[in-house]
């Protein structure tokens, strides 16, 4: 279900909010605009001030109440005045349905865009999985726009619109990462926690060492670049972040062993590869497969992932060895498809479908 107390959301273009009763004319006068009549296929043929309230104070609170239809506004950040309506429909369990149109106003400055990216927002901090869209096939703005934000084609067929007219529709699917749960992941003998200042000494003690950065890009670590690596983790807290990628320190009884990272390579299909690095002091344990089970498990049970890939210089075979035993399979052998270090490196890649966990009947 949707959660109302989320909004309102808000960007440097439009904020989105539930509507309000003096909405009611600017909702009434732009639903009779042509080009909001002849595609947005609103569930009432005509609107009226009063028939406007009516759905406002109606319909659009109770289904924001129950959280299974959220008929918001658009509105303009600075002065909160009614641009147009976003609607989040037909919610299940995992996804929900969206639809939106803008006055001729308000048009031309990546409004809907920018609506849409807090829809995103919404329905993925909600717990939902997926988003989907139709819109007529001689829609192209809106095509454009659900592209822009991510969403893929299905495919064209004829469906029923909200106004319950049959219409030739291109329908449209986005993939959302479920929120990353409380942290630390915890296993039989690790905690997986999330960086945190500091970490930079123990980074550097361990990606300073030859034999960890001989098969990775990085040379060896300086202070400075460790500085700069911890930056950039710092703000890897989940796959729905801003950053599309979950960066973890793997701890043995309080102590830091290494880290390991998920991210994401291809957002709109929830596609992900993962990496990992252990400090040479702690191998030969299991630690390593250890948190690399935990985190797979994560990216497919939890967060929704339909595919995970993990690439590897050939020549790490102790890295291969891992992702086998992990239960990714070996999918290809890559033969000098990378500049490395002043030569030319073979790549390994390793891939684990959801199916391959819980296989479809």
């Amino acid at each position: 279900m949707l959660h109302a107390s989320l909004l309102p959301l808000a960007n440097d273009r439009v904020r989105l909010r539930p509507l309000r009763a003096e909405d009611a004319t600017a909702y009434a006068e732009g639903a009779e605009d042509p080009t909001v009549r002849r595609y947005a296929h609103l569930p009432e043929p005509h609107y009226t001030p009063a028939t406007a309230r009516a759905m406002i104070e109606g319909a659009a609170r109770d289904g924001l109440e129950r959280g299974d239809l959220a008929v918001l506004a658009i509105a303009d950040p600075a002065d909160d005045s009614f641009l147009g309506s976003l609607v989040i429909f037909d919610v299940t369990e995992d996804s929900a349905e969206a639809g939106f149109w803008l006055r001729p106003d308000a048009r031309g400055a990546g409004r809907s865009a920018a609506a849409l990216d807090l829809a995103i927002d919404l329905v993925r901090r909600s717990g939902l999985s997926g988003l989907t869209a139709r819109t007529v096939t001689d829609n192209t703005a809106s095509q454009r726009v659900l592209e822009g934000a991510g969403f893929v084609e299905t495919g064209r067929q004829a469906s029923t619109a909200p106004s319950g007219q049959r219409i030739e529709a291109v329908h449209y699917e986005r993939w959302l990462p479920r929120p990353t749960p409380a942290l630390p992941l915890t296993t039989e003998r690790l905690a997986l926690r999330l960086h945190r200042a500091g970490d930079e000494d123990w980074l550097r003690r361990i990606y300073e060492r030859p034999e960890v950065v001989h098969y990775l890009l990085d040379p060896p670590w300086t202070p400075q670049l460790a500085e700069r690596r911890l930056s950039e983790r710092l703000a890897r807290t989940g796959l729905e972040s801003d950053a599309g990628a979950l960066a973890l320190v793997v701890e043995h009884e309080s102590s830091p062993i290494g880290d390991i990272a998920l991210w994401l390579t291809d957002a709109a299909h929830g596609i992900a590869e993962i990496g990992w690095v252990l400090d040479p002091d702690h191998g030969g344990r299991g630690y390593a497969l250890e948190a690399v089970r935990r985190v797979l498990d994560l990216s497919i049970d939890h967060c929704g992932v339909h595919r995970v890939t993990a690439q590897m210089d050939a020549r790490h075979g102790a890295s291969a060895r891992l992702a086998e035993r992990a239960g990714m399979r070996h999918e290809a052998h890559l033969r000098q498809d990378w500049w490395s270090k002043g030569e030319w490196t073979d790549t390994l890649v390793y891939g684990l479908l959801a199916d391959d966990v819980h296989p479809r009947r």
